[in-house]
């Protein structure tokens, strides 16, 4: 309603001005044409060569007054002054209609994501102290990006309107976003976005010795992570020795990440718990990047075909005799292998080969598909991706690798 009003006022107001632009239009015509003689007498006499309006009767324009020029000045520039002025407003008023659309469209989108979001109407007071504004135009955008959200929040840590007391609010609306690690929409791009519960692969880097396990989260905020340390002789390890612990885990559909935590405290009561700081410094890498370990292993495998392999891995079948095939590993990750075969004896895609990794701790063999088969030069290079492989066991694949890894550079030395 406000905005009519002032649309209706506007509206008015170039009226006025283009009436008062004919007006003095109109005088000025007048004034200058005035004294014409305009009759159909036909005759010609001398009184015709007298002056007979106000062009030839008046002085030559160098004795003019200087208030005549004055005037003429004013009506002159008056004029295009008040035609760009009224060109002006009108398109003032129409910048200002579309500023009220789109503020319109922006207030709508805004209402309707923080509804199909149930953000509590406290959440919302404090996103705009985040954004330090009201518009909707400047809050739409950053609850619809994890990227302009974690830059505005990270703005905001950095301003004057920051305050320690305001860090569970904005850990709070993170979560009520959906800005979360498990929302493969967005990327992961800070450990705030951890969920409790969730397992880490964690790794002490000491000198020249490397110790991996496994931990879950058992709170977070803002500020830190606490996880669960391991034991040793069936109690907590001490981890306030280290300076930080080195950290990995595998988003499904997406790639694996890592990041290192420092630590930064160490409880001993009921919660036992290793706190850790939080960070943005995170690493992305390929699946197949992870862990890529050259290496030249002869390997015998079983050969089964694909629904024979689910058969007995589902429903616990008795397994069949099985083929036996050898093959050279070329190089292996924790995601998978590549083999190297003279002949395939009739291997196909889609089959699945089961092997034996010994001395890497594993409780049962390892089955991997073949995902594709590529002719080399006389030779076939098979390029196989691993099964039904659970945190432990990529963990324990990733040990063996590293060992692989460290005596290969051992011998080279």
């Amino acid at each position: 309603m406000h905005f009519f009003r002032l649309g209706v006022g506007m509206e008015n107001l170039i009226e006025k001005i283009q009436k008062i632009i004919s007006g003095l239009g109109l005088a000025f015509l007048w004034f200058m044409l005035c004294g014409i003689d305009r009759s159909n007498t036909p005759s010609f006499s001398t009184s015709d060569l007298e002056t007979s309006n106000l062009f030839q009767s008046m002085p030559p324009p160098s004795t003019w007054p200087i208030s005549f020029w004055i005037t003429l000045f004013v009506l002159v520039f008056g004029s295009v002054g008040g035609f760009f002025g009224v060109k002006y407003l009108r398109e003032k008023q129409a910048q200002e209609e579309l500023d009220a659309i789109v503020d319109e469209q922006a207030q709508l989108g805004l209402d309707t994501e923080l509804e199909n979001k149930n953000i509590e109407q406290e959440a919302r007071d404090f996103l705009e102290v985040m954004c330090g504004t009201s518009d909707p135009v400047d809050l739409l955008p950053v609850i619809s990006s994890s990227e302009l959200f974690e830059e505005t929040a990270q703005e905001f840590k950095d301003s004057e309107r920051f305050d320690e007391e305001l860090l569970p609010q904005l850990y709070d609306l993170r979560r009520s976003l959906e800005f979360s690690y498990k929302n493969l929409e967005v990327p992961f791009l800070n450990t705030q976005m951890l969920e409790k519960g969730l397992k880490l692969e964690c790794e002490i880097r000491h000198k020249s010795r490397n110790v991996v396990f496994m931990t879950s989260i058992l709170d977070a905020n803002e500020s830190h992570i606490y996880v669960k340390p391991p034991t040793v002789k069936r109690r907590p390890a001490n981890l306030k020795q280290f300076p930080s612990l080195h950290c990995r885990l595998r988003r499904v559909n997406d790639a694996d990440y890592e990041f290192d935590l420092e630590i930064v405290d160490q409880l001993i009561d009921e919660m036992n718990a290793v706190i850790l700081k939080q960070t943005s410094d995170i690493r992305k890498m390929t699946i197949r990047e992870s862990e890529r370990v050259p290496m030249d292993m002869e390997m015998e495998f079983q050969r089964v075909s694909e629904a024979q392999y689910d058969l007995e891995h589902k429903f616990e079948a008795e397994e069949q005799d099985r083929e036996k095939i050898t093959a050279m590993i070329k190089d292996m990750s924790s995601g998978g292998m590549k083999l190297q075969m003279t002949d395939l004896q009739g291997l196909t895609k889609g089959e699945v080969l089961i092997f034996h990794l010994s001395k890497a701790s594993l409780r049962r063999d390892l089955a991997a598909s073949v995902m594709n088969i590529v002719p080399k030069g006389g030779l076939y290079d098979l390029h196989l991706k691993f099964r039904d492989s659970d945190t432990i066991t990529r963990m324990k694949i990733n040990q063996y690798l590293h060992r692989a890894t460290k005596n290969m550079e051992a011998m080279a030395s």
